[in-house]
């Protein structure tokens, strides 16, 4: 593991924190856990606001249960709990730095976990299924850029802008990522007899 520059903590990232101890069913303890709080805040602030990571999974059928696999820097597939978020102090409570989520299926499945917990769900048409994803103007060329895919933000009225999904540096808009389907084709366009 590696000691990172706190004042340089971004969204999706995942350290080491030691969250003391606690009573019930509350999360304690060293373990995992990831950033959710804005890069807005992120820079400025003694503290941020993290979620629980634990390596046992279960009741993943629950929205705010999301899989995490190790390619995001853990030793063993995990799980973060979007119901067990607290506020930490960065300097005495993180460790270090374990890795960052870059999986944008897994980004989208973390900020719609969010969504649901604080009870902020965005009325989607159900028409066509895809993934949503915050992506600054260059990302966004890069989508648009592949013919099968359909951009429309999910929000046009959406004014502030988001730390993007794909390449961590830029800001945008979300935007919801569907692919094209092909129409049958009848064989001219006429009715079938």
């Amino acid at each position: 593991m590696q000691k990172k520059d706190l004042s340089k903590i971004k969204w999706g990232e995942i350290y080491t924190c030691d969250l003391g101890k606690m009573k019930g069913s509350v999360q304690c303890g060293v373990r995992p856990i990831l950033v959710v709080q804005t890069n807005k805040l992120n820079g400025s602030s003694p503290t941020v606001v993290v979620a629980v990571i634990t390596s046992v999974r279960k009741r993943e059928d629950i929205a705010s249960h999301i899989p995490l696999e190790t390619d995001c820097g853990l030793n063993e597939p995990s799980m973060v709990m979007l119901e067990q978020i607290r506020t930490i102090d960065k300097a005495e409570e993180l460790i270090s730095f374990i890795g960052r989520i870059e999986d944008g299926e897994t980004i989208a499945k973390i900020k719609d976990g969010i969504r649901y917990q604080f009870q902020l769900m965005r009325k989607r048409k159900p028409i066509r299924t895809g993934y949503i994803l915050s992506l600054c103007p260059k990302c966004r060329a890069e989508f648009f850029s592949v013919p099968e895919n359909i951009l429309r933000r999910v929000d046009p009225l959406q004014v502030e802008k988001e730390p993007c999904d794909k390449c961590q540096v830029g800001y945008g808009y979300d935007y919801l990522i569907t692919k094209r389907t092909k129409r049958p084709n009848n064989g001219g366009g006429g009715l079938d007899v």
